[in-house]
């Protein structure tokens, strides 16, 4: 046998193992690659000047009023690393209530919890009338 049929042999079957991709590696995520991610809060009480905090980015916190028996919450934004969403819930005192927190990453929801939370506890304790929902933030710490 000459060169030139294994040759063509040699290519014939690196271009068949090539387009069948079992060579060629899955792409990696691009690291910069965004997520939608939204936030959800409720909060089952008749009591005014509870505050959500949130992560608005990456590195940036944003917070806003959560008034009103069960009116719902939802703020929307963009983060490169979903693993760093989260929210805190802090009540005002005197006020005891049902909490609801559901944090979704690309439609998916990827926390959703309901707690009962109570400011009248450890007033030294600045977790008292706070509910945690998802990855630890800056205002909680």
């Amino acid at each position: 046998m000459n060169a030139n049929p294994r040759m063509g042999v040699a290519s014939a079957t690196a271009a068949a193992v090539l387009s069948c991709g079992l060579l060629i590696p899955a792409p990696a995520a691009a690291a910069d690659e965004l997520h939608n991610v939204t936030y959800i809060a409720k909060v089952d009480s008749w009591s005014s000047g509870n505050v959500v905090t949130f992560m608005r980015n990456d590195t940036e916190t944003a917070s806003a009023d959560l008034d009103a028996f069960g009116s719902q919450f939802e703020a929307n934004t963009v983060m490169t690393d979903p693993s760093k969403a989260g929210m805190v819930i802090r009540l005002r005192f005197p006020t005891t209530a049902t909490v609801h927190c559901e944090i979704k990453v690309d439609d998916v929801t990827t926390v959703k919890s309901e707690r009962f939370v109570n400011t009248w506890g450890n007033t030294n304790d600045p977790h008292t009338g706070a509910m945690l929902c998802g990855a630890l933030i800056s205002s909680m710490a």
